[in-house]
């Protein structure tokens, strides 16, 4: 169930203390109300009225039902055949003297009554201070009762704020497909061995590491013929608890990617969504930080053009001291960790400290920039070979082998080269490449705001200036590119946008 916030509570443009709206487009806030063993009140006996009484019913609630007099056809087949109330009272409704709702945890008001009956049930019910369930009719009630998704214990609520109801039950449908179908007894197992681990995992941070290591194999485990759902979750604890009793914290250098949640990998997002604190550069898309927990700490640290957040060794060291203290730490690097991520400083640093630390790879923006063209990187009899650079050495000056590069035979791709493009392209023009061999520029390589422009080597740096780029580009030169790159090579500025 879903209840709502009063309009006093979160001002009744739904607008914080400053104006901005608040998050979840309304003020809903989603609770669990307890229902067992609790009175309630249902106003209506037709179809409408059946359906929310069976979820009443499956929450062990004990409803008192009252019917619409001008109903003639009286309880519907649907209610009479619910758990209960085959044989159960149903009192008409007075709208002169409605029944005394005081002590009742919930009222339901089903669509099929009038409006007029609805809003005096609702009035009485609000001045009995009893939250209200108005089906169809958001205006008189308190809380929603979204669709759900049940195994056992685990109750998962899909909730649109009346604005969507049907593509709440269609991932309803699709939710309760792929969710295995002992989970609920899975989960009462789990439950069940929680006093044990305590005991046997004192640390705190390493218990909790365990308990979300534990939840994702939990959930992906297919059942097998013979064990049982404690038997599985009984051998996926043994195999956690032996590192968890003698580790600390952790760190995962996990790859980012060079676009939205889309681009990581499986064990990526998995990282992201059991870390303590994650550690982000400047580049990361917002929506990936988001798959984070709530309450896991996100720190800033990343470098872009210049502007240095954190420098590498205070990064390092910020790394160590978050794992000494029994944290998991996520260190979260746009692109893939081992291209361009200073990823050895990173590892030198863990390892000499014994922190156990695991690389997650990630999509590089070379392999992006490829696929936002669609284009190959490598072309039979043309490219076998690809070349990652960096358009700028450690001094910040053109690298030393471009012009040794630039004798080989394949697809170059330069990281970082946005600034220095004319530069690059001389030193490789000087190096042996074609001045007309096909160039392209791709800025923002992976997300929806991709662009580029196409053009020859030699005309590349005046096309990237038309681009007026201020994001991440990297730049493509290559045979492999000809079908992409030389229908533009008429016109230099030429600009499409994904």
């Amino acid at each position: 169930m879903t209840s709502s916030l009063p309009d006093h509570a979160a001002g009744a443009s739904g607008a914080g203390a400053s104006g901005a709206p608040l998050p979840g487009d309304g003020g809903d806030l989603p609770v669990a109300l307890i229902l067992r063993d609790r009175p309630v009140a249902v106003f209506g006996a037709g179809p409408g009225a059946a359906a929310k009484l069976a979820l009443l019913i499956a929450a062990g609630a004990r409803p008192r039902v009252f019917a619409d007099p001008a109903d003639a056809n009286g309880p519907c087949p649907d209610l009479r055949a619910l758990p209960g109330m085959a044989s159960a009272e149903i009192a008409p409704i007075d709208p002169t003297r409605l029944p005394r709702l005081q002590g009742m945890r919930l009222v339901v008001i089903a669509p099929e009554l009038s409006a007029s009956l609805a809003h005096a049930i609702a009035q009485a019910a609000h001045d009995a201070g009893v939250l209200v369930h108005a089906v169809d009719r958001p205006d008189l009630g308190d809380i929603s009762l979204p669709a759900m998704v049940r195994r056992g214990p685990l109750t998962i609520a899909i909730h649109t704020g009346g604005r969507f109801p049907a593509l709440a039950s269609v991932l309803r449908q699709r939710l309760d497909a792929l969710l295995p179908a002992d989970l609920g007894a899975r989960v009462r197992a789990a439950g069940a061995a929680r006093a044990g681990i305590a005991r046997l995992v004192t640390d705190p941070g390493a218990r909790r590491s365990l308990w979300r290591q534990a939840a994702a194999l939990i959930l992906d485990r297919p059942a097998a013929p013979g064990l049982d759902a404690a038997a599985l979750v009984d051998d996926v604890l043994t195999g956690l608890r032996g590192s968890a009793t003698t580790c600390c914290g952790r760190v995962d250098l996990v790859g980012a990617g060079p676009g939205g949640p889309g681009m990581l990998t499986g064990d990526a997002a998995r990282a992201i969504e059991a870390a303590d604190v994650i550690l982000y550069d400047a580049l990361t898309d917002p929506a990936i930080l988001e798959l984070g927990r709530r309450e896991a700490r996100r720190i800033p640290v990343g470098k872009r053009c210049g502007a240095h957040a954190m420098r590498q060794p205070a990064i390092s060291a910020l790394m160590v001291r978050l794992a000494g203290d029994g944290l998991h730490v996520v260190r979260l690097k746009g692109g893939d960790p081992a291209i361009f991520g200073r990823l050895d400083e990173e590892l030198a640093a863990l390892d000499a400290a014994g922190i156990p630390a695991h690389v997650i790879p990630g999509v590089t923006a070379a392999a992006a920039a490829a696929a936002y063209l669609r284009r190959p990187l490598t072309l039979r009899g043309t490219a076998r070979a690809v070349t990652l650079v960096a358009g700028h050495d450690a001094e910040g000056g053109l690298p030393d082998d471009l012009a040794a590069l630039a004798a080989t035979r394949g697809t170059i791709a330069i990281y970082m080269g946005r600034d220095r493009a004319g530069a690059i392209a001389a030193a490789l023009i000087a190096g042996g490449r074609p001045a007309h061999e096909p160039a392209i520029a791709v800025e923002w390589a992976g997300r929806a705001t991709a662009r580029h422009v196409a053009a020859t080597l030699a005309d590349l740096p005046a096309a990237l200036a038309g681009l007026d780029a201020d994001g991440p580009v990297t730049i493509l030169v290559g045979e492999a590119l000809a079908a992409t790159a030389m229908a533009g090579a008429t016109a230099a500025d030429d600009r499409r946008v994904a």
